[in-house]
């Protein structure tokens, strides 16, 4: 594998680790006394982001496309891992690729759930929101299991990406595993044709996210409209709370326009390294169109994502930045002895009540 990619994946990745493992102890140690579940959300998703980063830098994966397939591809050469345990290594990266997708759309329907109280009383009552946890280690586990049952490699998939494969990477076919998304292998008349089980197995996939149940809500949402429409549905409750509360607090109101700074950064950051990669790579090759440049980028837009998602809670939320800021003056001798962090109660100013009134983060 180029030393480029290497080098990549490693910074990312142990970037990735430091800053959610920050993050995690920012959660637990800085967070208002009154974050409720959402704490341990957030942190469930920063210590999944370090896992899913040290896997990534464990199995180096690939992406490639090339005509009618895409792979993700592992160089198991001089790996105490063979072929078939490599192979199993990238299917696990798969799933957990699946647990990201899952997580984006469970962590804004949560963040409505926070703003919009009969949302909440309707599909997150007690200790249903609990499930909320579980959602996504069930899309990952199917993700690997359909990757490990239906887009195994074979005699023919290594004739079919060994030109390609040894061209752009330098690897022989046989010193690579790899899952591969073969949509329209080439029949005995030498032309293209469907295969129904690959087509089966993605569908099963985009079932999903296309058709997820969130604990009992009966409509049906994606991944990515979960999070554009909770997100559009959480900024315009914020904002609807803040301009028909006369009584809401300064601080309150700095809070609620931290919230819509993070919920739009928040959305951003998926679409461009996740969404539109993905979308781009499960597109082109089941039309049969090679694009002219390589699809290794995705692979990268995916290393990256774990380093950068913590940033926005890091910089936007004020008792974190705040937390972070004073360890550095305190580094260069410039803090000062007793600063207590800023605390302001998220539970009232998610939903626009005075802190007189408590309340629960869902």
């Amino acid at each position: 594998m180029g030393i480029f990619n290497t080098v990549f994946q490693i910074a990312c990745a142990l970037t990735s680790i430091c800053l959610n493992l920050v993050l995690t102890y920012l959660i637990l140690v800085k967070s208002p006394k009154k974050l409720g579940v959402y704490k341990y959300l957030m942190c469930y998703i920063s210590l999944f982001e370090v896992f899913y980063s040290i896997w990534d830098m464990m199995t180096e994966p690939i992406v490639h496309s090339y005509k009618a397939a895409f792979v993700v591809l592992r160089d198991y050469y001089g790996s105490v891992f063979n072929r078939e345990v490599s192979f199993v290594l990238v299917c696990i990266y798969c799933g957990l690729f699946g647990f990201s997708m899952a997580i984006f759309g469970v962590h804004f329907i949560y963040r409505y759930g926070a703003v919009n109280k009969s949302f909440s009383e309707r599909f997150l009552p007690g200790n249903w929101v609990y499930m909320l946890f579980v959602i996504p280690l069930w899309y990952g586990a199917w993700w690997a299991v359909l990757c490990y049952i239906y887009f195994y490699y074979t005699d023919i998939t290594d004739a079919y990406m060994k030109e390609t494969i040894e061209f752009h990477y330098g690897i022989p076919i046989k010193d690579s595993s790899y899952i591969i998304v073969y949509f329209q292998p080439t029949g005995p008349d030498g032309k293209p044709h469907p295969d129904p089980k690959i087509f089966f197995a993605i569908g099963c996939m985009w079932y999903m996210i296309v058709r997820r149940t969130a604990l009992a809500i009966s409509f049906q949402i994606s991944s990515m409209f979960s999070v554009f429409y909770f997100g559009i549905r959480c900024y315009w409750q914020i904002r609807k709370t803040i301009s028909q509360s006369a009584t809401v607090s300064v601080t309150t109101k700095n809070l609620q326009t931290q919230l819509f700074h993070a919920l739009v950064v928040q959305t951003f950051i998926p679409l461009v390294l996740m969404y539109i990669p993905i979308g781009i790579l499960f597109f082109f090759p089941m039309v049969i169109w090679e694009l002219p440049f390589t699809t290794e980028f995705v692979g990268y837009t995916i290393a990256l994502y774990p380093a950068i998602d913590p940033l926005p809670n890091m910089i936007i939320i004020k008792c974190y930045r705040h937390a972070i800021q004073d360890f550095f003056m305190r580094l260069i001798g410039r803090g000062k002895k007793g600063d207590v962090p800023h605390s302001v109660n998220t539970v009232d100013a998610a939903s626009g009540s005075d802190r007189r009134s408590g309340g629960r983060f869902v």
